[in-house]
């Protein structure tokens, strides 16, 4: 896999580009899980090995276009509510869209979790996947810097609100953990 090196100053628009793959990279990650969760609740272990050994007989053509079903559900009713939203109903149509957005994803998510080793096969679908995969990487580190100032400043924040509401009485004080004495010699 190719290594994508990180200037000192990126340029800004491949940040927020690094920005926006890693957040829809999360949400693809977390609809995964929680369509597995979901799937939990039936046998889906046992369900998931039958449908990936049946999707393994299938002619690739055929994987391809399962793999297509969601945009083809998708697509065209996302169409339907920019026009919904253009004709007077933004709110419904804003509402309904980003549900079907989440919807779709999610269906991605999954019919790729489903396909993902058939359409490996492809050499274009497996040049494409390792791409995203490198880009993935370089995101992932040229935003870590910007990651770890966020978690500092959120973890200052939250030490801040929990001063305050100390300092009004609105929460009791955190207790400093007990040291532990080991028993052993």
């Amino acid at each position: 896999m190719e290594r994508l090196e990180v200037d000192e100053r990126p340029n800004p628009m491949i940040v927020v580009l690094a920005t926006v793959f890693l957040i829809v990279s999360w949400i693809w990650d977390l609809f995964i899980a929680l369509s597995r969760w979901i799937l939990g609740l039936v046998p889906w272990l046992a369900l998931r090995k039958r449908a990936i050994a049946f999707i393994n007989k299938l002619p690739i053509f055929i994987v391809v276009i399962i793999y297509g079903i969601p945009f083809l559900i998708v697509e065209p009713l996302k169409a339907v509510l920019v026009w919904l939203m253009a004709t007077g109903h933004f709110l419904f149509g804003l509402i309904s869209l980003i549900i079907l957005q989440t919807f779709g994803l999610s269906l991605l998510a999954l019919v790729f979790d489903l396909t993902r080793e058939r359409l490996l096969t492809l050499k274009w679908f497996a040049w494409c996947y390792d791409k995203a995969l490198v880009f993935h990487h370089y995101a992932d580190h040229l935003l870590a810097p910007y990651k770890e100032a966020a978690k500092q400043k959120l973890r200052a924040a939250r030490q801040w609100a929990h001063e305050w509401l100390v300092g009004h009485g609105l929460a009791k004080r955190r207790e400093q953990p007990k040291a532990r004495i080991d028993a052993r010699p």
